[in-house]
């Protein structure tokens, strides 16, 4: 199921990331009305405004990963002929993907430990904010492979068109 194959499941992450961004700006809101003009703040208006906001923001460092739009220096790899261009791209993706196994074992430890540990508030499980850091390596390692399984395709196919010309494989992929 690929990004492009799953529109639906696409649309739903980024709508659950736009309702969890309203409640956020809503309980905030309110929680200065209540506080500044009936002097009775709500008591876990802060607990869901920090757990809310980890939410939206794993969950926007996903759907970034998945259009591409993080932070990244590519002047260098711009001045790269095609082909290095590709080779660069498989390499960053296999590190990012390697990174994030790791993340996503030590995610999966931090939510079992926080399964017990209930919040002050609202008394509920704190694994429902940890959570969120599995969730969001789990979605960046998806997308992580999707872009991977794509620059191999194209870098694939450019190795087995420069293997159908005269010229060597070498020169027409670097």
């Amino acid at each position: 199921m690929s990004t492009r194959k799953a529109p639906r499941a696409n649309r739903l992450l980024e709508n659950v990331t736009i309702g969890l961004f309203a409640v956020l700006c809503i309980v905030v809101f309110g929680e200065v009305v209540a506080r500044y003009l009936f002097n009775h703040p709500f008591f876990w208006a802060d607990e869901v405004t920090v757990y809310a906001f980890t939410w939206v923001a794993f969950l926007g460092a996903a759907l970034a990963l998945r259009d591409n739009r993080h932070i990244g220096i590519s002047f260098f790899v711009g001045k790269l002929p095609p082909g290095a261009q590709g080779v660069l791209g498989v390499l960053a993706d296999a590190i990012v993907l390697s990174f994030l196994g790791l993340f996503l074992v030590q995610s999966v430890r931090i939510y079992g430990m926080n399964h017990t540990v209930t919040s002050i508030s609202l008394q509920i499980p704190l694994s429902l904010v940890s959570g969120s850091l599995v969730v969001m390596n789990a979605l960046m390692i998806w997308y992580t492979v999707e872009s991977l399984a794509g620059k191999m395709r194209r870098l694939r196919s450019r190795v087995l068109a420069a293997t159908a010309s005269d010229t060597s494989v070498v020169e027409k992929v670097i």
